[in-house]
């Protein structure tokens, strides 16, 4: 096919970034001194964000003895990081659930959250400081498969399928072979086109080939790529984790992780993806 991941995108048409009101919650919440009020107030400007952050709020988790049923209760609850969750996975999910809703498109967004999330924790077991701009990262980084799978859905959906009943190794050759350009490259195209942080884009384009980034943002690529890993490892995804070897080896290098260490960490990564089930059932 003569087009590039530039050109896909441009003619994707109306595909509109995370929304404002998203962006100014990230903002606020990456402030430590930002306030309730504040943060309730744009919050509260957007329906379905404030009804998810309250859904949150009241599941068994938190384990609250009364319903919580304002912002403020619910922001006071969750705490900042979590609203920040929240908010990012509802907006991402967004982006991934465009037009009609297939089981590939519910495998696609299910696999980029668990990924985030597993990242996140192992960023925190290891001691990663920037373990949030891992979850962000983990959220985006297939977010080029959505893109392919809404321009070229026949074509695309047989190479998924191919993938998902174990027909095919490596989906992104497959990709390649069939329009001359994968996932990752797309997610980075799309990631540019919004203008995304520049570290959104190196880990969406380097996720299974993290020294491929930008020296500054290869750990952080490689522990997008590691939750990517586990993410598969638990059946959460469209194929096997034995076709991410390679990159599985990349990522333990820059990061400096052993193989044994990090099996031994299974179990708390999984202890972490417990405690953040409400996340995972709650989209």
């Amino acid at each position: 096919m003569s087009i590039t991941p530039n050109t896909l995108v441009a003619d994707l048409g109306s595909l509109p970034p995370i929304s404002r009101v998203a962006t100014q919650i990230l903002r606020l919440t990456s402030d430590p001194d930002c306030s309730v009020s504040e943060l309730q107030r744009v919050i509260g400007s957007d329906q379905a964000i404030a009804a998810q952050i309250l859904k949150i709020a009241n599941s068994a988790t938190f384990g609250m003895m009364r319903e919580v049923r304002t912002l403020s209760q619910a922001i006071m609850t969750l705490g900042l990081n979590t609203v920040k969750s929240v908010v990012v996975a509802s907006s991402a999910k967004d982006l991934y659930m465009r037009g009609a809703t297939t089981p590939f498109q519910m495998a696609i967004w299910e696999h980029s959250l668990v990924s985030a999330l597993a990242g996140r924790a192992i960023a925190k077991i290891f001691r990663f400081p920037a373990y949030d701009e891992v979850f962000l990262g983990g959220l985006m980084h297939d977010i080029g498969k959505s893109v392919i799978f809404i321009k070229y859905p026949d074509v695309y959906g047989k190479i998924l399928k191919s993938v998902n009943d174990g027909q095919l190794d490596d989906g992104s050759q497959a990709e390649i072979d069939a329009f001359g350009f994968d996932h990752a490259m797309v997610g980075e195209a799309l990631s540019d086109a919004w203008n995304l942080p520049r570290t959104f884009s190196q880990c969406v384009r380097w996720h299974h080939n993290p020294g491929g980034a930008e020296p500054e943002n290869i750990v952080l690529a490689s522990y997008v790529a590691l939750g990517n890993l586990f993410a598969l490892e638990v059946g959460k995804g469209i194929g096997k984790p034995q076709s991410l070897v390679t990159p599985k080896a990349d990522a333990l290098e820059h990061t400096g992780i052993t193989e044994e260490a990090l099996a031994a960490q299974r179990e708390v990564v999984l202890d972490y993806l417990e405690l953040d089930r409400v996340l995972i059932t709650g989209f």
